[in-house]
């Protein structure tokens, strides 16, 4: 796969979540870098800048992308040859996709204990994270039901839907709208996230933050399931987080002429809707997101 069509791929979500964004958008600018013709240092660490602001620009709202390029940055900081170069960037990446794949086996180890043998699990779209979890308490024996939400516009919940029925976990699959009539009879809702800020508010695909108030209104468990990876640092400097806007043809193909359509892709949970969130640290509070944050990547700005 080129690196025009890895973009393309994750502009029109072919590649999906924030992880697989981030670890194919890593690996593409490995092999451009691998692959590069430049003559000098100079040349080369042109285009690794030149590619990494393309690949960070795709989709706004991916710190676990942005994460990893601002560290390849870094280490070509000391590169004084293209061979110095090609390097530390491919060392770069192999470390940082090796420690996601890490931190979701960890996820995925810390996040089964939540699920007791006959609660009922709503999720919201597509999340690998959740999906790791629900998998691995279904093969450590735990008897469960999952109710999926379809996710519109996109119908991101029927990827997981198909991979949980694969799994043999008994699923159901709900429309959006319907998820405040069956609040009542769940007992968790958990879901994954695709950036959170330092002041505790997790980012997630469009209508998270309506099922978590309907979460909060019936009293049902509610939580986020992410690496620290997606911590965004800048929001640490003041930054806000982006809201990535799609096409309004993936609402509506051929609308009536003269009306507008708002596409959203994500919005904001606040941290008093979310009761904890699963990372490869632990169980840890949303508000606590600053302090990793600061531990992990400084203030970036």
């Amino acid at each position: 796969m080129t690196f025009d069509e890895t973009i393309a791929k994750i502009k029109n979500l072919e590649i999906q979540s924030g992880t697989n964004v981030a670890i194919e958008g890593l690996k593409a600018l490995e092999r451009e870098v691998m692959q590069s013709k430049a003559k000098n240092i100079d040349e080369l660490i042109k285009e690794i800048k030149d590619k990494s602001t393309r690949l960070a620009s795709i989709r706004s709202t991916e710190p676990a992308l942005r994460n990893g390029l601002k560290l390849v940055d870094a280490s070509i900081s000391s590169a004084s040859s293209t061979r110095d170069a090609r390097e530390l960037v491919s060392g770069t990446v192999k470390k940082y996709i090796t420690e996601i794949e890490h931190a979701e086996e960890r996820i995925w180890e810390i996040g089964e204990r939540r699920i007791m043998d006959g609660y009922t699990v709503l999720t919201h779209c597509h999340s690998t994270a959740v999906v790791g979890i629900l998998k691995k308490a279904s093969e450590n024996g735990k008897e469960f039901k999952a109710i999926c939400t379809e996710t519109r516009p996109l119908f991101q919940g029927r990827i997981t839907a198909r991979e949980l029925v694969e799994a043999k976990i008994p699923t159901t699959m709900i429309v959006d709208s319907a998820a405040r009539k069956i609040m009542n009879d769940i007992d968790l809702f958990m879901f994954g996230a695709d950036a959170v800020t330092s002041d505790g508010f997790v980012v997630n695909k469009i209508g998270t933050s309506l099922i978590a108030l309907a979460a909060k209104e019936a009293r049902t468990m509610t939580c986020t399931a992410c690496e620290t990876f997606k911590f965004d640092p800048d929001t640490l400097a003041g930054e806000w987080e982006p809201i990535e806007k799609r096409d309004p043809s993936e609402v509506w193909e051929s609308p009536p002429k003269g009306l507008s359509i708002y596409n959203p892709a994500f919005d904001f949970t606040p941290p008093e809707l979310v009761d904890f969130l699963i990372c490869e640290e632990g169980i840890i509070n949303t508000e606590e997101a600053s302090r990793i944050m600061r531990e992990k990547w400084g203030m970036t700005k």
